[in-house]
């Protein structure tokens, strides 16, 4: 069975990103294991009462969606396990380890400035050190909607090629006759403006294809 590990700042039942990861799980009977964190201000000394009141605020809110979505998922027959903790390099990087091995780590809402003394500035750097793939769920909400628009499009332009293909090309020999092939100014422009029409047609009709398939290459790739 597949592992993903979810690390999040101020879990939300709400969180587009949570809910994106919990349907990416569900389609593939992934096990779900999930980080929430809670930040914490180690700079601010005179707010200690106040901070400990936040910490513990965030700690409940959080320990209660982890526990919501963990009997919908477990109800399911999927696999949840959680843990909130507080947002420290030490506390992050010893559950993190605890999580592993998994077969990628995604992202929610993440700042990695308290693990720039660890080295962490970037997603990459969260890969090299875990040795794990890492990828920040934004991507697959947008990978997600851009199936959607993909969609569109192709049936769009393919409405646009089916008409050519069954209204304009049957009436082909006649346009010649009329038009293209008689030579002259007008003759020409008809030609210049219909064969880029055309192409750009069945052109973004036929890219949707790979895209839609996942088969599109992307930079570096």
């Amino acid at each position: 069975m597949e592992r993903v590990l979810f690390l999040e700042q101020d879990a939300d039942e709400r969180s587009p990103t949570l809910n994106c990861v919990m349907e990416i799980v569900r389609k593939r009977k992934c096990e779900l294991k999930c980080i929430f964190l809670v930040p914490v201000s180690l700079e601010i000394t005179d707010w200690i009462q106040v901070q400990e009141k936040q910490i513990k605020e965030a700690t409940a809110r959080a320990e209660g969606v982890a526990r919501k979505f963990q009997e919908k998922l477990t109800s399911e027959g999927l696999k949840f396990s959680w843990k909130v903790i507080p947002f420290t390099p030490s506390a992050f990087i010893e559950s993190v380890q605890e999580m592993l091995p998994v077969n990628v780590i995604i992202t929610g809402k993440l700042n990695l400035d308290p693990l720039a003394e660890k080295g962490i500035k970037h997603l990459e750097d969260l890969s090299v050190y875990f040795s794990c793939p890492v990828l920040p769920a934004r991507s697959l909400i947008k990978e997600k909607g851009s199936n959607g628009r993909i969609l569109s499009r192709m049936l769009l332009f393919g409405t646009g090629a089916a008409g050519i293909y069954f209204g304009f090309f049957p009436l082909l020999e006649k346009f010649n006759k009329v038009l293209y092939m008689k030579g002259g100014v007008l003759g020409a422009l008809a030609v210049m403006l219909t064969v880029p029409i055309v192409a750009y047609t069945y052109g973004s009709f036929t890219e949707c294809i790979p895209k839609l398939l996942g088969l599109e290459k992307t930079a570096g790739h």
